[in-house]
């Protein structure tokens, strides 16, 4: 069950940050940042909308890092004393990292973004703060996360995942 919830949760918070702040921060090799929204991902090749650049073409070769604003730090000192759960946060934390640098994953976590179960918990201020301050076990304990585990397009995705 942890190991299934640490991909479900770090699914889950790529797919709430990236709702939440609707535009990751993309590093790349040369030093320089990016910052808009990815809109398709396609032969290793991101298109990425910046308010800033208009639309880019970015070479997955040339991305180190993609992060979304109120992820890492927030979830990085997240602490508990609940039994397993800092087991987990790291997991998450970890499959988080490589899911983000992974194209045809995103794609799949991104396109969760227009379940109906998934905009009600974007929709959701308490599942919001637990996901920007790391609470897993109250992320564990919400009735809503726990109905995730019978929508059939999430379990589809973390089939993929786990391939």
């Amino acid at each position: 069950m942890k190991p299934l919830f640490a991909c479900l949760v770090a699914a889950l918070g790529l797919v709430l940050a990236a709702g939440a702040s609707g535009s990751p921060i993309i590093k790349l090799k040369d030093g320089s940042q990016i910052q808009g929204d990815i809109q398709s991902i396609q032969d290793g090749q991101y298109t990425v909308v910046s308010p800033s650049l208009g639309t880019v073409h970015v070479a997955q070769s040339n991305i180190v890092q993609i992060s979304y604003d109120g992820g890492g730090e927030s979830r990085d000192r997240a602490e508990t004393d609940a039994a397993g759960i800092d087991h987990v946060s790291s997991q998450a934390q970890q499959l988080q990292a490589q899911l983000a640098q992974d194209p045809e994953a995103m794609k799949s976590i991104l396109s969760l973004q227009n379940d109906p179960q998934i905009q009600a918990l974007l929709n959701d201020p308490q599942i919001m703060q637990a996901i920007q301050r790391g609470d897993y076990p109250s992320l564990l304990n919400n009735p809503k996360i726990q109905a995730l585990d019978n929508n059939p397009q999430l379990k589809s995705v973390l089939r993929e995942l786990e391939q």
